[in-house]
């Protein structure tokens, strides 16, 4: 495609492991997106579950950090499970973890356990949320050096297009979530979108600094390929029609 921005896949569209997922997408896609959603589930991968050899795919890599990182137990307990999970997917050398933030006063101490760990902090990306759309964290997370991942279903199911209005927000983007928001927080195909929806996707993709990641994030093989073929559609579209 011939597009200033990469297009990634999560690593879950067929039902099978992650092995069977990414070695299928990589025939189509540049980048896989590893979804570590749940903490204890991906603590307990073995290299059966994540087999090494993965990392000899010809793809770039990032990950989205679980959903259920215990940040009501404190900062102590966030990092001892962060760091086992960052270890585990080191030789694959993602270049961006997608995190769903903490409240703003635990981003500074964060920032500076991830250095502490090798990462920096502007590699995580803090992503609007069903729990907040960056806005009342938005000066933590710029002193702390994060950068952002804007989620296009959050932002239309949750009414939170304020976040477009955040100061400096695209110097720190660098990566959409785009898909249609169903019901129940389901991730529908991107035909879902209504007039409105593909009006911020159009504002959203001419906004992303060039060279960042767009993922689309659909977790079953047709609506995936589907919303593929309808990006690369508009995008041709609007590119050639402002």
């Amino acid at each position: 495609m011939n597009a200033p921005f990469t297009i990634a896949a999560p690593s879950f569209v067929l039902r099978a492991g992650v092995p069977e997922n990414t070695r299928f997408l990589k025939n189509f896609f540049p980048e896989i997106g590893l979804l570590f959603f749940e903490t204890q589930a991906c603590l307990n991968y073995t290299e059966t579950d994540l087999p090494p050899t993965l990392a000899d795919l010809n793809v770039s890599w990032h990950v989205h950090l679980p959903l259920d990182l215990p940040w009501q137990h404190g900062l102590d307990a966030v990092c001892r499970d962060l760091e086992p999970l960052i270890k585990k997917v080191d030789l694959f050398a993602p270049e961006r973890y997608v995190l769903h933030p903490p409240d703003g006063s635990q981003l500074a101490p964060l920032a500076e356990r991830l250095r502490n760990m090798g990462v920096n902090p502007a590699d995580i990306l803090l992503e609007n949320t069903e729990e907040g759309d960056l806005a009342d964290i938005w000066p933590e997370a710029v002193e702390a050096g994060f950068s952002a991942c804007l989620d296009i279903g959050h932002m239309l199911a949750y009414s939170q297009q304020r976040i477009m209005d955040l100061p400096g927000l695209w110097d720190r983007v660098r990566m959409l979530h785009i898909y249609a928001p169903g019901t129940g927080a389901h991730h529908q195909p991107l035909g879902g979108l209504d007039r409105n929806g593909r009006k911020l996707l159009k504002t959203m993709l001419a906004r992303l600094e060039p060279g960042n990641v767009v993922t689309l994030e659909v977790f079953e093989e047709q609506g995936l390929f589907a919303s593929a073929e309808l990006l690369v559609e508009l995008t041709a579209k609007w590119r050639n029609r402002p």
